[in-house]
């Protein structure tokens, strides 16, 4: 999710671009293709084309993202079901929040699906307001997976100043008994995400846990050192964070 302290390169890739090269494609077609490139990362740092915010509003809205996100969901939670965790506790999954656990859909529909600049005033106010709803194939994975004596970590790029509110939602949604929970420290402002990230569970490998997998919205989150044997995208089609 972006946040203060996300760098944030906005690349704006315009649909005139790609409608040059495919004159005859309808919108439609152009903006699926931007967001098929987007998950793909081939299109990075970008901020949404204004001409796409009603493929990406039909795309919510029509139960295709919620789709999309159970099968990738579903992908984690067979190739977990190899794994026995060991009774030490020490077996880690490890997971993003925004557009991961944590669904911030009701912000992005008043903000016009990711076609604004992000703006950090609006977006501070609405985590402080900790009224994000679970995302339910997570929250399910998550809860059958914390019976069969899984751990999890919480590694997000929300500051440090928002941990009260930001566990406060997750337990308020149904997210307990985490091990840990990680917001970025102010002398962490200049890492990328794939660099913050990587240094918090490589850390947290030193603690003596063993991360089986990592599961985000964003390539960064499971980029880079420690992030398991296996990683799961997850779809966003509105925000690139690098």
């Amino acid at each position: 999710m972006a946040t203060i302290g996300i760098i944030l390169f906005t690349l704006v890739v315009t649909l005139a671009v790609m409608l040059g090269k495919c004159q005859k494609k309808p919108l439609s077609n152009a903006c699926a293709s931007f967001a098929f490139n987007t998950e793909m990362n081939n299109l990075q740092g970008y901020l949404l084309p204004q001409e796409c915010e009603g493929y990406v509003a039909g795309y919510v809205n029509s139960g295709q993202y919620h789709s999309d996100f159970a099968v990738a969901i579903e992908a984690a939670r067979t190739y977990l079901n190899t794994i026995e965790a060991d009774q030490d506790g020490k077996d880690l999954i490890v997971l993003d929040i925004d557009e991961t656990a944590l669904s911030n859909m009701p912000y992005y529909v008043d903000h016009h699906y990711g076609v604004e600049t992000f703006n950090g005033e609006t977006w501070n106010a609405w985590v402080n307001n900790a009224s994000a709803p679970a995302l339910d194939a997570m929250l399910s994975l998550y809860t059958d997976f914390r019976a069969q004596n899984w751990s999890f970590a919480f590694i997000t790029g929300r500051s440090k100043s928002q941990y009260n509110k930001t566990a406060q939602n997750l337990y308020d949604t149904g997210y307990t008994g985490w091990k840990t929970l990680v917001l970025r420290l102010p002398d962490e402002e200049n890492l990328t995400a794939d660099e913050y990230k990587s240094k918090h569970r490589k850390r947290l490998e030193e603690e003596g846990y063993r991360i089986k997998s990592c599961l985000g919205d964003q390539w960064s989150d499971c980029s880079g050192e420690s992030a398991g044997k296996r990683t799961f995208k997850l779809p966003n089609p509105m925000y690139y964070i690098y």
